[in-house]
C-alpha cells in the first residue's frame, strides 16, 4: 500500500531538510499521526501532502494529482503508493479523523469527492460559494428607458464595439453583485466612476471603497479622483441633463480591506461579521485578485444581507499570496478553450441578455448561455486604453498571457522604444548584465535622491513645506522599481538591494553609515494596527521640521496625507530599492526593471510562471526592461499557475 526507503519519521525529517516539506507541514504531520492516525505511515504521509499543499497556497489536496510513484517530487524517490485514487479515498473515510462532505463535518478533514480539504478551509470554500450565489441576483431597474439614456450620454465618446465598459456598467447597476476584470488600462476605475454617478442620480446609497493593501487603497482613491476630474469636463455639456452636482457625492477616498473590517489588535478577529455586520449599501473591493480565501470569507461574512458588492481586478494577475485564486474562480466559467476574445467569453441567461441589450443598444445575443451561472454578474472589459495601439508593452503583456512563444520573440525582436532587455553574461568580472541594471537604477534613483540633498538642507521651511517636499520625494521614488522573482539570493530581493545601496553609496548618492539614513527606501514586513502600517507599505527615510532635524519615516496613506512615523517605531521592515512582484501588486511605476535569475533552481523555476511575468510587466506604465536570458524567460512564460481548489466548480457547475 505505502513503499518507504526509510521509516516515515526520518523521511520527514529529510524532507524538511530538503526543503520539500516546511517544518509546519512535518509538525501538522506528527501533531495528527499522534492525535487521530494510530501509527499508520500512509494517513501521516497524507496529512504532510495536504499541510504542503497550504503552504504553497492550495485551499485542498486533489487525490487524484498525487504522484504515486513520487509524491513529494523528490530528485530520487523513496516514497512510493501503490494505490488508486479511488482506493486511497476509501481508506481515508475509514479514519476518525475524516469526514465526508455529506456528513457531520466535525472532523478535522472532509473529504469532498476527490479533494481532501483541512476542516476550515472546506468551510471557508462552501461558504463563499454559497454567498456568492445568494449575490448573483438581478436586481429591478425601474425606469430602464431613462437609464439607457444617461448610459448614452456617459459612454458618448466610446468608439469601441461592442462597448464593454458601457456593458460592465449596465451589469453593475443591475445586479447584486458585479465583478469587473480586465487587464491594466482597460478602464475599471473609470467604468466604476461612472457606474457611481448613474447610482448617484438614481438613489441614496452609502458607499465604500476598500482594496487590499495601503498602496492599493491609495491608488485607487487617485485614480476615482482623476476620473470624477475628467467626467466633470466631458459632461459639462449635460448640465442641463444630468445633476452634476451629484458628481460631488461620489466617494472618492479608499481604504484598506482590514481598516474596513475593524482590526482587533492581539487578535485575528474582526470588529464586523456576521453578527455586526458593516454599516453600508454598496462595497466596491479593487484589486480582488489580490484577496486569498480566508479574507474573502471574512468580507463576505460582514456584508449585510442587502448590501451589493462590486469586485474590481485582474483575472491574469498572480494569486492571492495566501491560500485560494478566489478571482480567478470566480471567473473560470468564462474561459474558452478556443481563442475567442483573448480566450475568454461572456455567458449571459436570456433574461439577462435581453436587459443588457436595451440599457446599451448592444446586441449580446451570441453570448446567451442556456447555463450561465455567475455570468450574468460579470464584466470584461478587452480593450486597454493605456498601452495605444501597438504599444510594446502591451503585446508583450498579451503575447505572456496567451503563452505565446512566437509572439514573445516577435515583440522582443521589434525594437520597441519602451522596452529593454540587459543579457546575464557570466565572465571573470562578473555579470555584465547586472552592471547594467546598478547602472541603470543609480539614473533612475538620482532624482528624487537629489531632492533628498535638498530637503537636508532646508534650514528654513516649515513643517507643511517639508510636508510637500517629501510627498514629491515618495512620488519621484515610485517613478521607478526593480522587481525580482524571488526573495533570497544574489538575484533575489536581498541581493538585488544590497548591490542597489552599494552602488548608490558608490556614486555618491547615499551616506549608509547607520541603519537609517536620509533617502532609505523602506517596505513594512508584518501589520502595526496601532500605528497603522500594513504589510507591503512603502515609505522613506527623511528629515524632519524642527531645530533637530531627526530622521523620520514618511509614508503616503490611502487619503493621501503623510504618517511620520520614529524610525525606532517601525514594525519589520527591510530596504526597498527591489521588492518581489507578489508585493507590486496594487502598484504602478513609470518604470519597471525585472529580475530573473540566470540559473534558477528546481524549487526557482516552480516559481517562475506566466502569471508572475505578466504581472510584472503590467506594473510598467512607460518602459519595462528584463535582466535575463531567453531561456529562462521563456520556461516561466510557458508554465501557468494551477492552484487546486474546488471554488469554481462550486460556482459554475450546472
Amino acid at each position: 500500500m505505502i513503499q518507504l526507503a526509510q521509516p516515515l519519521s526520518q523521511l520527514l525529517k529529510l524532507w524538511q531538510q530538503e526543503g520539500l516539506l516546511t517544518p509546519l507541514d512535518r509538525h501538522f504531520a506528527l501533531q495528527m499521526q499522534a492525535l487521530h492516525g494510530d501509527g499508520n505511515d500512509l494517513f501521516t504521509l497524507i496529512c504532510a501532502l495536504l499541510s504542503r499543499q497550504l503552504s504553497q497556497q492550495h485551499t485542498c489536496l486533489p487525490l487524484t494529482q498525487i504522484d504515486r510513484d513520487n509524491p513529494l517530487h523528490e530528485q530520487l524517490s523513496q516514497c512510493r503508493l501503490d494505490l488508486s485514487p479511488q482506493t486511497l479515498a476509501e481508506h481515508l473515510i475509514n479514519y476518525q479523523a475524516v469526514s465526508p462532505a455529506d456528513g457531520e463535518l466535525d472532523t478535522p478533514l472532509i473529504l469532498d469527492g476527490d479533494r481532501l480539504y483541512l476542516q476550515r478551509y472546506y468551510q471557508f470554500e462552501t461558504q463563499v460559494a454559497e454567498r456568492l450565489k445568494q449575490l448573483n441576483q438581478p436586481l429591478t431597474v425601474v425606469a430602464p428607458d431613462k437609464v439607457a439614456s444617461i448610459l448614452n450620454i456617459l459612454f458618448a465618446a466610446q468608439t469601441e464595439k461592442p462597448d464593454w465598459q458601457k456593458i460592465a456598467t449596465a451589469t453593475a447597476f443591475s445586479q447584486k453583485l458585479a465583478v469587473i476584470t480586465g487587464g491594466p488600462g482597460t478602464g475599471k476605475t473609470t467604468t466604476v466612476t461612472k457606474l457611481l454617478l448613474l447610482l448617484c442620480l438614481e438613489q441614496q446609497l452609502t458607499i465604500k471603497l476598500v482594496a487590499p493593501t495601503g498602496k492599493a487603497a491609495a491608488r485607487l482613491s487617485e485614480s476615482i479622483k482623476a476620473s470624477k476630474a475628467r467626467l466633470a469636463q466631458e459632461l459639462a455639456q449635460y448640465d442641463d441633463t444630468l445633476d452634476l452636482k451629484q458628481l460631488e457625492q461620489v466617494p472618492e477616498e479608499a481604504a484598506t480591506l482590514h481598516r474596513l473590517l475593524g482590526v482587533i489588535p492581539g487578535s485575528h478577529k474582526f470588529r464586523h461579521h456576521k453578527d455586526n455586520p458593516l454599516r453600508l449599501d454598496l462595497l466596491i473591493l479593487d484589486e480582488a485578485s489580490m484577496v486569498d480565501l480566508p479574507m474573502m470569507h471574512k468580507l463576505l461574512e460582514a456584508l449585510p444581507d442587502h448590501a451589493r458588492l462590486i469586485l474590481l481586478g485582474d483575472q491574469d494577475q498572480l494569486a492571492s499570496v495566501e491560500a485560494g485564486a478566489v478571482l480567478a474562480d470566480i471567473c473560470a466559467g468564462l474561459k474558452q478553450t478556443e481563442s475567442v476574445e483573448a480566450g475568454w467569453r461572456m455567458r449571459y441567461s436570456q433574461e439577462k441578455a435581453t436587459l443588457l441589450s436595451k440599457l446599451t443598444s448592444e446586441d449580446l445575443s451570441p453570448y446567451i448561455n442556456a447555463h450561465p451561472a455567475l455570468g450574468d454578474s460579470l464584466a470584461m472589459l478587452m480593450h486597454s486604453h493605456r498601452f495605444k495601439g501597438d504599444a510594446g508593452i502591451g503585446l508583450l503583456a498579451s503575447a505572456v498571457n496567451r503563452r505565446d512563444l512566437a509572439g514573445i520573440l516577435n515583440v522582443w525582436q521589434s525594437g520597441y522604444a519602451e522596452l529593454g532587455w540587459l543579457e546575464h553574461q557570466l565572465t571573470l568580472q562578473g555579470n555584465t548584465g547586472l552592471t547594467a541594471l546598478m547602472s541603470q537604477s543609480v539614473e533612475q534613483y538620482r532624482p528624487y535622491l537629489a531632492m533628498v540633498t535638498q530637503l537636508a538642507s532646508e534650514d528654513s521651511a516649515d513643517g507643511k513645506e517639508l510636508d510637500e517636499i517629501a510627498n514629491e520625494i515618495i512620488a519621484r521614488f515610485n517613478d521607478y522599481r526593480i522587481l525580482c522573482a524571488m526573495r533570497a539570493g544574489e538575484y533575489g530581493v536581498e541581493g538585488i538591494n544590497a548591490s542597489v545601496t552599494q552602488a548608490l553609496k558608490d556614486a555618491r548618492l547615499i551616506e549608509p553609515s547607520s541603519e537609517f539614513y536620509a533617502g532609505r527606501p523602506i517596505i513594512i514586513q508584518s501589520n502595526d494596527y496601532n500605528l497603522g502600517l500594513f504589510n507591503g507599505d512603502i515609505g522613506v527615510i527623511l528629515p524632519s521640521s524642527g531645530a533637530t532635524r531627526r530622521l523620520m519615516a514618511y509614508f503616503v496613506q490611502a487619503d493621501g496625507s503623510l504618517l511620520k512615523v520614529l524610525p525606532a517605531r517601525l514594525p519589520s521592515h527591510e530596504t526597498c530599492y527591489a521588492m518581489t512582484v507578489h508585493k507590486s501588486q496594487g502598484s504602478e511605476f513609470q518604470q519597471v526593471a525585472f529580475v530573473l535569475p540566470p540559473r534558477p533552481s528546481v524549487a526557482q523555476r516552480q516559481l517562475l510562471t506566466k502569471e508572475l511575468v505578466y504581472t510584472a510587466i503590467t506594473r510598467a506604465k512607460g518602459h519595462f526592461t528584463c535582466l535575463g536570458s531567453q531561456a529562462v524567460f521563456e520556461a516561466a512564460c510557458r508554465q501557468a499557475t494551477l492552484r487546486a481548489s474546488g471554488l469554481a466548480q462550486r460556482l459554475w457547475q450546472a
